[in-house]
């Protein structure tokens, strides 16, 4: 009897070769789960990012409702004898009564130059900007706002390269064409801002940019013009070049580098898109801030986009163009295949990498009396 209930234990127990089988089954089934779960929390993370959208774009209808226009980015410090007026605020932080900022709001000070310099030395003020430690916003600069951060950004983390730890953001307001830019139904070059976030420098008193956009003047209608879309958080590798400056290694995004445009010129935006293709190195010394501070209108800092070049592609800067805000940030995302964008009505959609060039551009002016059939 002791003999048969041995050889009955003996027959429950598992064989090595089935409990290599087991596992191997149970690989197989982690395997094939784990890209659908995958799936599922990147269509959760776009789902946020498409609110957050939403949330800002909502926040640039109430603010006009109370100032009467729409908020505007300051690309320059109003530099004078008594020492640096007010400069270099952007738009999003404009808006942060309106998300529900209002204490951080009340902690910037908008009537100060947001930069280390008080008198005005061009390259340094606008090319070499930075916070210091002891400046008046540089604590309020480093909040962190999950509205401003997609999910899917895995640099939506404090960034240094500014001087000080700066809250990161994701999204960048529509600025429309580059100056005196042509567009393929325009006869004539854009001479003012045709976007829909106004940029202002007091400084130079520069007749493109336009601080104050008002709902009535997007004669495109607001649900055919864009508002805010995606722009990934640069996070440039650099590397020395044999004559000693600074070079973008091949690992980074071609989506995170940004290559010399060359002057402001009168361009069509097809010459653009072709002049910029033609440039074969980035420069990381204009590419390596972008979304690193949502607090920031400068320049570089690429609160703002330029709806020329094809979506998930290469930026383009201007040299010369830092004052004014000359930089033609691309959209990008992490998400596969395109990125979300708000529309100006408040509507957010998912745009195709690959949608026409032309409508593209369209979508990007707010008074450009194109014909548009359909929004994708």
């Amino acid at each position: 009897m002791n003999v048969i209930q041995i050889n009955d234990r003996s027959r429950r127990a598992f064989t090595l070769v089935e409990l290599l089988v087991v596992i191997a089954i149970i690989g197989i089934l982690v395997g094939l789960l784990l890209p659908a779960v995958q799936s599922a929390r990147e269509a959760a993370r776009r789902m946020m990012c498409q609110n957050n959208l939403r949330q800002v774009t909502l926040a640039l209808h109430n603010y006009h409702s109370v100032h009467r226009s729409l908020p505007y980015s300051m690309t320059g410090a109003d530099q004078h004898p008594g020492g640096a007026g007010s400069g270099f605020h952007s738009w999003l932080a404009r808006i942060l009564p309106q998300i529900e900022q209002t204490a951080l709001h009340q902690r910037i000070h908008f009537e100060e130059s947001l930069s280390d310099r008080t008198d005005y030395v061009y390259d340094s003020e606008y090319r070499d900007y930075s916070i210091s430690p002891s400046h008046v916003d540089a604590e309020a600069a480093g909040a962190m706002i999950s509205a401003y951060l997609c999910p899917s950004d895995p640099q939506s983390v404090p960034q240094l390269s500014l001087g000080v730890s700066t809250g990161p953001g994701s999204y960048a307001g529509n600025i429309g064409w580059p100056r005196d830019s042509r567009g393929p139904e325009s006869s004539s070059d854009v001479t003012r801002q045709n976007g829909v976030i106004g940029l202002l420098n007091p400084t130079s008193g520069d007749q493109w940019q336009q601080p104050r956009i008002r709902f009535a003047d997007i004669t495109d209608g607001l649900s055919n013009t864009f508002a805010v879309g995606e722009r990934m958080i640069a996070s440039v590798f650099e590397s020395s070049n044999v004559f000693g400056g600074s070079q973008i290694s091949p690992a980074t995004p071609i989506a995170m580098q940004s290559f010399c445009g060359g002057s402001s010129r009168s361009r069509t935006l097809d010459s653009w898109v072709r002049y910029c293709k033609s440039v074969t190195l980035a420069d990381a010394d204009y590419s390596k801030s972008h979304g690193h501070a949502w607090i920031s209108g400068w320049t570089f800092a690429g609160n703002h986009f330029m709806p020329v070049i094809p979506i998930n592609h290469r930026n383009c800067h201007v040299y010369g163009g830092e004052d004014d805000g000359m930089n033609l940030v691309t959209l990008s995302s992490h998400h596969t295949g395109g990125v979300n964008i708000s529309m100006t009505d408040g509507s957010v959609r998912f745009i195709s990498e690959s949608i026409d060039r032309e409508l593209y551009w369209a979508l990007g002016s707010r008074n450009g009396r194109e014909i548009i059939e359909e929004v994708p």
